[in-house]
């Protein structure tokens, strides 16, 4: 007999879901890893969101026991808990990225306008201004012998 979710209880259907969904999650990460279209440290905190919601599905009594421990009374409401935490956490964690970046960014175009500045000061010597940035920044020309 092949058996369905028709024929289970409709919370241990649920719990299925759940754990099938959090499995296809951490599959989908590890993929998305090793295609290299997600960085690691990125990965970790999705890893860490798909366990999450792993153990929550296959320990029976995990959510009712976070739920009474913060004082809430429809244990259900703990997944929506989590689930804001773990946005939260990514908020934060990508509003420091984009930070960090912003700053790369203007600390390279300031760089860029002092180069581009340099260059103007130069004295030219005619030539093509992209040739003689190539030959600038091989270095000064050494003696072959």
């Amino acid at each position: 007999m092949i058996l369905t979710t028709t024929h289970l209880s409709p919370l241990l259907s649920q719990r299925l879901e759940v754990i099938v969904a959090a499995v296809v999650i951490c599959a989908l990460i590890f993929e998305l890893v090793r295609r290299q279209r997600l960085m690691e440290r990125y990965a970790i905190l999705w890893l860490l969101a798909g366990i999450t919601v792993l153990v929550l599905g296959l320990w029976k009594g995990l959510l009712s026991t976070l739920a009474h421990a913060v004082g809430i009374y429809y244990p259900p409401t703990v997944l929506f808990v989590v689930a804001l935490v773990f946005v939260l956490v990514l908020l934060v964690h990508f509003s420091t990225t984009v930070s960090r970046l912003s700053d790369q960014n203007t600390l390279l175009a300031q760089r860029l306008a002092l180069l581009q500045q340099r260059l103007e000061q130069e004295p030219g010597d005619g030539a093509d201004p992209a040739a003689s940035v190539a030959d600038r920044a091989k270095g000064p020309p050494t003696a072959r012998g």
